[in-house]
């Protein structure tokens, strides 16, 4: 379990999001071969109208309205680029993340179909009244009872053939060395062409391998600077496989719209008033 958290905390990291993140938990399934997803609720402000977030590989999924009066489920694919993530009206959600490979593997639609997209999720697959229940029932425990039944509905329906074993593992080893890989290395290691590769890693991630590298390296030093804002920079950037600054400084204002030392000033700032740094 312990890895497990491990992988689920570098999935996503969302330090803009102006939302509070509570009640986390990791759905678990044996037959689907371990971690499904990762689910919390987020609380919004009624004058936050969407989460500005950066590009990381587990931030595919499907946002449940907790808004009685206005329940709805909404699929959010992996991003190409920052941007800001409508709520559509709501301000009460539950979350779901689905760990790479889940949610093809669980709904059949191709990951790459929903990159960078926001809609409805009755407009892919049958929702029926689940999103009903889920905003009706109280407490987070008989939310998540919900959205049990919900993925077991489509789980015990004939599950996909995935290449699930193949994606966990170029997830788990990219992860492990913070994105520092070469696609031919990827291919030494897995026998498979970088074609082969390209293609699994479309289907059912959302993203290119090496899209899917950079933004695990990226997020790996982001991890780091919120955990310890003090650290230093250069060995952080090194640590992580970013060996030129300034090419390392180029892709975090990419990514994050601002320079490294200026986001980690602002975190040090933080820190300093006794502020709380979202992780």
């Amino acid at each position: 379990m312990e890895e497990t958290e491990k992988y689920a905390k570098i999935l996503s990291v969302q330090p803009f999001w102006e939302a509070e993140k509570k009640n986390r938990s990791i759905l678990m399934d044996p037959d689907l071969g371990g971690p499904v997803a990762v689910a919390y609720e987020l609380a919004a402000g009624p004058d936050i109208d969407g989460l500005t977030s950066v590009p990381g590989i587990g931030l595919l999924g499907i946002m449940f309205s907790l808004e009685k009066d206005k329940p709805q489920a909404i699929i959010c694919g992996l991003l190409n680029k920052s941007k800001k993530v409508p709520l559509y009206g709501a301000h009460h959600i539950l979350c779901c993340q689905f760990f790479p490979g889940q949610f093809t593997r669980l709904f059949g639609i191709p990951s790459h179909e929903v990159t960078d997209v926001e809609a409805p999720l009755e407009d892919f697959i049958r929702v029926g009244s689940f999103p009903e229940e889920i905003a009706l029932a109280d407490g987070f425990d008989n939310q998540m009872e919900i959205v049990k039944r919900f993925i077991g509905e489509w789980k015990n329906r004939k599950l996909r053939d995935t290449s699930d074993g193949l994606v966990q593992y170029l997830m788990k080893d990219a992860l492990q060395r913070h994105g520092s890989l070469q696609i031919a290395q990827l291919e030494k290691e897995t026998g498979y062409s970088a074609r082969y590769l390209q293609k699994v890693m479309l289907e059912h991630v959302g993203l290119a391998p090496k899209t899917a590298l950079n933004n695990i390296r990226f997020q790996s030093v982001l991890q780091r600077l919120l955990e310890n804002p003090f650290c230093s920079l250069a060995e952080t950037a090194q640590a992580c496989g970013y060996y030129d600054q300034s090419y390392f400084t180029k892709v975090f204002k990419d990514y994050m719209g601002t320079t490294p030392a200026a986001f980690v000033k602002k975190l040090q700032g933080m820190v300093r008033k006794g502020e709380t740094i979202k992780k």
